[in-house]
């Protein structure tokens, strides 16, 4: 059973108490979602680099499409390391485009030493703000959040169409959509509320720092995808798809999309858990972040502090809606609905989450998650 006690972590000018629990003792966690940030380290890049579902179709998809042919990989990352399996398939240049100084210098490193330096530019900077000589023939990212585009999948990639990559050029991934499931938290951890572990304190720092204040920061449930027993105890309904973005299509990462999930088991319905489901080519069997183990892991989001008890059949209808926050780059989202039960009236049941917006401690998820005055 989870072990939870209060801690304290560092904020912008003061100190933030939190909900902490024991690792060992803890097999589903909270870990804030740290894509959207300037916060990779090392131990994010090796999570990706072994996530071997991940990384066996994108390398296949590069290997179909890349040869003889210009890339640009935006969001390369320290390792690379789509940039150098282009060069290798026999792409005839990649521009590897990396916003964060330290990375962009470790693979411009690693690109010298694996010789492609002839082959392959490294781009400091945001996709958004450069130029290329000619626009491209393909072109490769793994800018998908553990939201579909809470990354900025759907504006960034957007812009490439328009300015980097020819009109017929390939893009990959192929298609995300954002799913949803309706759960049960206490069925992920009986009897005891869920809390960050000691080891990820510093990641919850830097996304805090990043912003310039504590917020009510975007939170993962980790243990819960690849644990069967957990996904039966806590998963209420199948899931449905929202936000999709055809990356190969027409690209809009703005936009209301109406869902109903219908409950399948008995239990207490206290949220959503939203992942990503994820086509890297046109024809592969999608990556399913809410069943299936992998880097991406599924978004926490509250809608009832104690739970609503729900019966199957019971259905909850929401409209979930993705709008571009000031940045012009990372999506806001929100959430409202209506749980419809069989022994009562309608529940009104809303959720929001900003890339920055959001005030702190606004909910009681959040106040029991930092307690405090």
């Amino acid at each position: 059973m989870q072990r939870s006690y209060t801690a304290e972590i560092a904020a912008p000018g003061r100190k933030v108490p939190v909900r902490a629990c024991d690792f060992e003792s803890s097999p589903v966690f909270l870990f804030p979602s740290v894509g959207e940030y300037p916060v990779y380290d090392e131990v994010a890049y090796e999570v990706m680099i072994k996530d071997e579902r991940r990384m066996g179709a994108y390398a296949e998809a590069v290997r179909r499409y890349a040869p003889g042919r210009t890339v640009l990989d935006i969001g390369t990352g320290q390792d690379a390391v789509w940039a150098l399996a282009a060069a290798r398939a026999g792409a005839r240049h990649v521009w590897a485009v990396e916003v964060i100084p330290k990375s962009a210098r470790i693979a411009r490193a690693n690109i010298e030493r694996a010789g492609f330096a002839d082959r392959i530019t490294v781009v400091e900077g945001l996709s958004t703000d450069i130029e290329l000589p000619e626009p491209v023939e393909v072109c490769v990212s793994e800018i998908i959040g553990t939201l579909g585009g809470s990354e900025g999948a759907g504006s960034v990639l957007r812009d490439a169409r328009k300015r980097l990559v020819k009109p017929d050029g390939v893009f990959i991934p192929h298609r995300s959509a954002t799913t949803a499931v309706a759960l049960d938290l206490d069925g992920a951890s009986p009897g005891q509320p869920l809390g960050f572990p000691a080891i990820v304190f510093r990641y919850v720092e830097e996304v805090f720092a990043a912003v310039g204040r504590p917020f009510d920061l975007r939170v993962v449930l980790e243990g819960v995808q690849d644990n069967p027993k957990v996904r039966e105890r806590s998963y209420l309904s199948s899931s449905v798809e929202v936000e999709p973005l055809e990356f190969n299509g027409d690209l809009d990462p703005e936009g209301v999309d109406g869902a109903e999930l219908t409950f399948t088991g008995k239990g207490k319905f206290s949220g959503l858990a939203l992942g990503v489901r994820l086509w890297v080519a046109e024809d592969d069997e999608p990556i399913d972040s809410l069943v299936q183990s992998s880097n991406w892991t599924p978004v926490y989001a509250p809608l009832s502090g104690e739970g609503l008890p729900v019966r199957p059949g019971d259905r909850f209808e929401f409209d979930f809606t993705a709008t571009l926050s000031d940045d012009g780059v990372h999506p806001d989202y929100a959430l409202t609905g209506e749980l419809h039960r069989a022994d009562g009236p309608a529940v009104p049941l809303s959720w929001s989450s900003t890339h920055h917006g959001d005030g702190f401690r606004t909910t009681p998820f959040y106040r029991s998650l930092f307690p405090g005055p």
